[in-house]
């Protein structure tokens, strides 16, 4: 497997740092993270795809190593897309392949609705379509319900309470289980609380949620929608989702209905995989990342 090197480079005001595998291959294969991850989510598919593809991870905008620019308005979703086509364009790439998670997934997808005819396939994994989510947040009980982290989230100052022993409530909410199962070792948790506890890093990660127009529905909202028309949303690139059906936050209906908005889409359900699949089924997602890219690039049996 390669090497992972890692650099920064100035896009635009802010100065975004990557981790990366795989420099002298041609083809771009960018690696977008979620909330409260980091580039570290995509340190076991690094080097695997880095064997056939110039595999880049950020830290985006806020995040571990990368600049956090003050105020909320600076995590609109402009600014989120302009810094990883910026990324990309500093790298010596017009066109490329895009992997997200999460809110990276938010990212991508809005990348991929915008400018199509940069994005040569999209992976997503867990990462909810905009136009659908929206209607979930507005509509589903279910969803709702399991959403309203993202209401508490935009409330002001409550990253110090998350800072609190050593971000305990933050590990408990998310990797618990993998530290008790193995699936994540001490060294990964100081990883992350390394990365949580760098000035300023989670304010700026939680002003995702804060600078974003979605937001569960209340009772005197319930139903009303967001205004979004579905015809805005359409997805015209090549799409793979890989979906851990036992996710604590996004419902699976999700999926429904997302082809008619993603004409070509192939959907990969992992029935065992709750939302953290980079951590629960690393083998797979790399094995889907080449053999999709492979494909995209007419380069089948390529490994």
């Amino acid at each position: 497997m390669t090497e992972i090197n890692h650099n920064t480079v100035k896009i635009g005001d802010i100065n975004i740092h990557y981790a990366e595998s795989g420099t002298e291959h041609q083809d771009l294969v960018l690696m977008l993270h979620g909330f409260p991850e980091f580039w570290y989510t995509w340190r076991k598919q690094l080097p695997v795809v880095g064997e056939s593809y110039h595999a880049v991870a950020p830290d985006m905008r806020g995040y571990n190593l990368s600049d956090k620019p003050d105020g909320i308005k600076s995590y609109r979703i402009n600014y989120l897309m302009a810094d990883m086509f910026g990324l990309a364009e500093a790298l010596g790439y017009e066109k490329f392949y895009l992997v997200a998670h999460d809110w990276g997934a938010g990212v991508a997808w809005a990348m991929a609705i915008a400018h199509p005819k940069r994005i040569k396939g999209l992976i997503i994994l867990n990462g909810p379509h905009p136009y659908i989510f929206s209607e979930l947040l507005s509509k589903n009980d279910t969803q709702i319900a399991q959403s309203q982290y993202m209401a508490y989230f935009r409330n002001e100052g409550i990253e110090d309470d998350m800072l609190a022993n050593g971000c305990e409530w933050l590990l408990k909410w998310t990797f618990e289980t993998h530290l008790a199962s193995g699936q994540m070792t001490e060294d990964d948790k100081h990883a992350y609380q390394e990365a949580w506890t760098r000035p300023n890093a989670l304010k700026s990660m939680l002003n995702y949620y804060r600078a974003s127009p979605l937001t569960p529905a209340t009772a005197e909202n319930k139903g009303k929608g967001f205004g979004l028309n579905p015809d805005d949303f359409g997805v015209k690139v090549p799409t793979l989702v890989m979906w851990g059906e036992k996710d604590h936050a996004l419902v699976p209906e999700n999926l429904d209905g997302l082809n008619a908005l993603v004409p070509d889409l192939q959907i990969i359900r992992l029935p065992n995989v709750t939302h953290w699949v980079t951590h629960e089924a690393p083998d797979i997602v790399s094995k889907e990342i080449l053999s999709f890219v492979d494909e995209q690039a007419g380069q089948s049996g390529a490994t």
